[in-house]
Formats: structure tokens, sequence, C-alpha cells
């Protein structure tokens, strides 16, 4: 299965066209991302992503390592040995596991998403998280995760969110962002597409007089739970767009709000126990 090519010089066009993928403009713009780590690449091609290359290291990965990461992949993947050197050059981590890819990266459009109808016909309404201005990619990338988990039908990034193909957020999501659909959007956009498509929304926020408990809320039937930013919270355009503002109490005495991806967690199984209930 491999037949690798030896690279040795970072002035190779292969070696300097992959590491601009280490910034986001660049990848957003190439449409390409890079995949690091053995399960990281094998889950890629377990996913059905396109390959355009791939770089391991010898003194890195055993050739049996290697084959086994990267089985199913398409023969006519070109690939190539690189030094140590070359292997830190083009990861984004200090300790990198020895095998990098460059991948498509999956598209999606708000049109490709289950409407209620379909879904409901189906045998259950959609479930979407609505991330809004995730700055941290650990944290998009966790979200992603627990939304797979949770059954989401797509993550909806909205505002100044980070690259959902952050090597740090492909980590974080444990590779669930090559699967579950991650839309950027403007925050008008998504509104429009989940009122046009009669999903009600329900907003988080800290609720002091503990008047909109989570556990209170009805989180059956189309919903989209929105995550705000850490820092800030969620803007009067979401919580006026709303259709139930969600709260999770803090019982301590210098905490007020958990974190985005925690939140998340809570709510959304919170909606997935709800469901399983109900059915």
């Amino acid at each position: 299965m491999l037949d690798p090519k030896p690279i040795t010089s970072a002035a190779n066009p292969r070696i300097k066209s992959a590491v601009k993928l280490r910034k986001s403009r660049d990848r957003r713009r190439i449409g390409l991302f890079i995949a690091e780590g053995p399960r990281e690449v094998s889950r890629a091609i377990a996913a059905g992503l396109e390959l355009i290359e791939v770089f391991y290291c010898p003194d890195i990965m055993a050739d049996y390592d290697t084959r086994a990461a990267l089985n199913g992949m398409d023969d006519q993947t070109p690939t190539f040995t690189v030094t140590k050197t070359l292997i830190k050059m083009l990861a984004y981590r200090d300790d990198p596991e020895g095998l990098i890819a460059v991948v498509r990266q999956p598209t999606w459009a708000l049109d490709e998403l289950p409407v209620p109808e379909v879904q409901a016909n189906g045998g259950g309404a959609p479930l979407y998280l609505i991330a809004v201005g995730t700055q941290k990619p650990g944290n998009l990338g966790a979200m992603t995760r627990t939304a797979e988990a949770a059954g989401c039908k797509a993550v909806l990034a909205c505002g100044d969110s980070v690259d959902a193909f952050n090597p740090n957020a492909i980590r974080a999501s444990t590779c669930a962002v090559f699967t579950l659909p991650v839309i950027h959007m403007t925050d008008d956009q998504a509104v429009t597409h989940l009122r046009d498509q009669g999903i009600r929304i329900a907003a988080t926020t800290p609720d002091p007089d503990g008047k909109s408990l989570y556990t209170d809320a009805d989180l059956t039937g189309p919903l989209a739970i929105v995550i705000g930013p850490e820092d800030t919270g969620l803007t009067d355009a979401w919580l006026n767009a709303a259709d139930q503002r969600l709260s999770i109490p803090t019982l301590g005495n210098t905490v007020d709000s958990l974190n985005a991806a925690n939140a998340a967690a809570v709510i959304l199984f919170e909606a997935v126990r709800q469901r399983t209930k109900a059915n």
C-alpha cells in the first residue's frame, strides 16, 4: 500500500504549502486542513474525506503503525517520508506523533439540513447546537463532540467563531467535526433559518432569580440550544429572538456560570433525557 517518496528539505513546495494550513485564513481560503496524528488521519479516512497527501516520519512511527493508520486510504494518495525536523514544522502540537495528512474540508449547506417535518417522519425532532462567538478551539471542539453524542443534526457556529478545523478543535472533538456539520454563519442568518424552519430557539443566560431553570423547560420538539461567549454571554438580539431562556444554577460563591462546553453538555443531555422519556 505504501510506496513513499522521501522529502528532506523545508524548501519543498509540498512542505511549504502544508505549513500554510496552520493558519485559519489559509485553511478557509484553500478549503484544506491538517489531520495530525494516527487517530485523526484514520478517522478522516473512515469518514470518507479526501486525503490530498500524507507525510510520516519513520523515526517516530513504525512502518506497521503507519500502515494500520492508513488502512482504507486511496492507494493513489501521494505519500512521503519526512524527517523529524519537517514533521515538527508541519505539526501544530509540540510533540508530533509522526503522521500528518492534508485533507479536503467537508462542506455542508443549510438547505441540506433536515427540516422538522421530514425528520419527524423519521422518528424524532431535530436538535441543533448554536455556538455563538466561540473563541477557544477546544471549546468548539468539545461542544461538537457533545453535540454528536447527543444526536444533534448540526452545529451552527455564529458570529466571530473559531475555525472548526483548527487542530485543537479537531482533537477536542475527537474528530466529530469530520462527520457532524459545523456551519459558519452570521447571527442573523442563523435566526432567519431557524425561524423559517419552525425550530424553537432556547437561549442560555444566567438567571439569579431562578425563574428559567433548564430542567423546567420543555426541550422536546424541533429545538436549537444557543450557547454564548463565556466572557460576555449572548447579545440582546439573541435573547430577544429566543422562544425560551435557560439557566443552569450554580451553588458556589465565586463561580456564576459554567464553561461553555460544559453548559452545552448539561443542557443537551437534559434534552436527550426528555426526548427519550417522551418516546
